[in-house]
């Protein structure tokens, strides 16, 4: 069971970079006729007796495959419905490939795909919420650690 505060799902999200792209899902989701195109951080709801880390190294395995571990907190995000916790990680290993959840229920008009996505590219896609900014700072940091 997903942990709530106040009404709201608590989710946690893992920002990770594999050979200089980031790990991300491509999602297709039909919302009253209108097929919406968007792309988001690996990530989903805290569990009950988790905390946010092991949520979003949990979440990022189930959903990519990828083990990953936490490098830093960078902050929460306040949305209609839900808290998000953001996260920048370190890919440890693993192929990233669609896996859980979201491959059992990927359909036509609800589908995912984990791509991994040049910097360069990184403004001319959709992602929600805070992403893109957390993605930036972190490739900063990213690029620094390759030095």
């Amino acid at each position: 069971m997903s942990r709530h505060i106040e009404g709201r799902r608590v989710v946690a999200r893992g920002i990770t970079f594999i050979n200089d792209q980031i790990l991300l899902i491509e999602r297709y989701k039909r919302d009253n006729n209108k097929l919406l195109h968007y792309y988001t951080i690996p990530g989903g709801g805290v569990e009950e007796d988790e905390t946010y880390q092991d949520a979003a190294i949990r979440e990022t395995k189930e959903e990519t495959t990828c083990d990953v571990e936490i490098i830093e907190y960078l902050g929460e995000e306040y949305y209609p419905g839900g808290i998000c916790h953001w996260f920048y990680c370190k890919y440890i290993n693993g192929t990233p490939i669609l896996s859980g959840e979201e491959k059992e229920r990927n359909t036509k008009d609800n589908s995912y795909k984990v791509v991994l996505v040049n910097m360069k590219d990184i403004d001319s896609i959709n992602i929600l919420g805070k992403g893109k900014d957390y993605i930036k700072q972190c490739y900063l940091k990213y690029k620094n650690t390759k030095k």
